[in-house]
């Protein structure tokens, strides 16, 4: 079953909330670092960021 359109988007957002969060004590950070932090993906990292 597919999920609705609505949910990624929610997804999405929280992503880049727990992204932001991360920056809390530093003042620089890698992609490569987030990715591992998040569990996520580079590709999806870089276009969270690239996108804030």
């Amino acid at each position: 079953m597919k999920k609705p359109k609505a949910d990624y988007a929610i997804q999405t957002v929280a992503n880049a909330l727990r992204l932001l969060e991360e920056f809390g004590d530093e003042v620089e950070i890698g992609v490569a670092e987030l990715s591992r932090r998040l569990r996520l993906h580079k590709n999806n990292v870089f276009r969270l960021l690239a996108t804030l």
